[in-house]
């Protein structure tokens, strides 16, 4: 009777499930039958061993899965660290990528530019255009098994070096290596120095602000405008727009506005005929065919030397010479040519003059204050703070007012000494000048009554006399 009992009487078992990826072991009891022994914590450990599960054993919970009421239920008895994986590199843009360009600028009031749409965004030389973070290789993990889980390394990206950019030694950080525009070509970070507009300026573009080079393929149309670091080139017509340049301005057709088209130049302005519009030349305006009711400065020359060579209405100002075949019209239409003094000094001057004006009246306010405290007869040492911090600042706005006066003063002189250097100035006329054309030279004034053919306008012994072509 008691061996058939022993037949049936088996033991608690201990059944270990390994996860796929060895960091978790699951322990499972068998519950014992018939007169069999519960399962214990040494065979646990046993078959724990014959699993090779080595790490991160918990007791505590070897000890629950061991209880009664939890027999036949999985129980986490070990697990391992899992690697931590690495973080990719990252590239920072310092710039606003092209896709952020997009859109008119909105004001905090709400107002809308839609002259403004950030397309072009201008960086100078040095200037940090990408900053790259570094991935890492992550930090390996341990199995249940006691062998190491090694870490996924994070992906790790090449700076977008393009054209005129640099990299540091370490291969961190992209620099420009000249001003431009930076953009993105090809996955790449390019600073290009010269900006192509492929058509109008116009609202699919908004106004344009570049530090180099400009070349618009098309037209500038109204109210738009145009700003250069260096040289612009107009393959189209202006048409009241405002053009600025540190560098030249070339225009293959016409400028036209009335009066609202501002072309201004540091170096040079070139156009096929100017209408109705504003023009300001640091050097030469040279003109193909004509000007026409137009306000022209240059700071030496301006010439129209094509075959119609015309220049009538407006005012013409330049440094040193003008030069056309034809000057005003058979309709005497006023037309004012000054020459010999630089354009730009006589602004100068102006606002100098007004300027020293308003420097003296400020002098004689200073001096009726202080001539007013020493008739007061009060000593300095018997004031009050507040009167003599009063009294020390007077002092300090005279002594500074007087020096700015000085240097007005110098800088008044020294324009009106070239004022008188006009031996040079001429105004040429290859074919006729009209009626209605007044010719300055200088101080000095000429005025045309009758048509004159042939002819050249220079100044000898303080009057504009008339001669022929030489």
């Amino acid at each position: 009777m008691t061996d058939k009992v022993d037949q049936y009487s088996i033991d608690g078992k201990a059944n270990i499930i390994v996860e796929r990826n060895l960091l978790k072991a699951y322990l499972e009891v068998v519950p014992p039958t018939g007169g069999g022994n519960p399962c214990s914590t040494e065979t646990v450990k046993q078959a724990l061993a014959e699993k090779h599960v080595s790490y991160g054993i918990n007791e505590d919970s070897i000890k629950e899965a061991l209880e009664e009421k939890n027999w036949n239920y999985k129980i986490l008895v070990a697990e391992g660290k899992a690697p931590v994986n690495g973080k990719d590199a990252k590239l920072v843009y310092k710039f606003p990528l092209p896709s952020e360009r997009i859109g008119p600028k909105v004001d905090e009031k709400g107002n809308v530019d839609y002259y403004d749409l950030g397309l072009i965004h201008n960086v100078k030389m040095g200037e940090l255009l990408v900053e790259k973070i570094p991935g890492d290789d992550g930090i390996p993990g341990i199995s249940i098994l006691g062998t190491e889980i090694p870490a996924k390394k994070g992906k790790d990206f090449r700076l977008p070096r393009g054209s005129n950019t640099v990299m540091d030694e370490d291969e961190l950080n992209l620099y420009a290596t000249i001003d431009g525009h930076v953009t993105i070509v090809d996955n790449k970070v390019v600073v290009d120095p010269v900006l192509d507009i492929n058509g109008d300026v116009d609202f699919s573009t908004g106004d344009i602000d570049f530090v180099g080079n400009v070349c618009i393929n098309g037209n500038i149309n109204p109210g738009f405008k145009v700003n250069s670091g260096g040289d612009v080139e107009v393959r189209g017509f202006i048409d009241g727009a405002e053009v600025t340049a540190a560098g030249s301005i070339m225009v293959r057709g016409g400028i036209t506005g009335c009066m609202k088209t501002l072309i201004k130049a540091r170096d040079s302005i070139h156009a096929r005929f100017v209408e109705n519009s504003r023009l300001d030349a640091g050097r030469d305006i040279l003109i193909r065919e004509a000007i026409m009711q137009s306000f022209i400065k240059a700071g030496e020359n301006v010439k129209v030397s094509a075959r119609r060579a015309l220049i009538v209405g407006g005012t013409i100002q330049a440094g040193r010479e003008v030069e056309a075949k034809v000057i005003g019209s058979q309709l005497a239409t006023q037309t004012i040519v000054e020459v010999g003094v630089n354009p730009h000094l006589r602004d100068e001057y102006q606002e100098l003059k007004q300027a020293k004006e308003e420097k003296e009246k400020t002098m004689d306010i200073l001096n009726h204050n202080l001539q007013m405290f020493q008739r007061s007869g009060v000593s300095p040492e018997n004031l009050s703070e507040t009167r003599r911090i009063r009294l020390i600042k007077m002092l300090d706005d005279l002594k500074s007012v007087r020096k700015e006066l000085k240097q007005i003063t110098d800088r008044i002189i020294a324009i009106e000494s070239e004022f008188h250097k006009t031996k040079a100035a001429k105004v040429r006329v290859m074919e006729v000048v009209y009626p209605g054309v007044r010719i300055s030279i200088g101080q000095s004034i000429y005025i045309v009554n009758d048509p004159i053919k042939f002819s050249e306008f220079i100044l000898d012994e303080g009057e504009v006399r008339l001669t022929s072509l030489r």
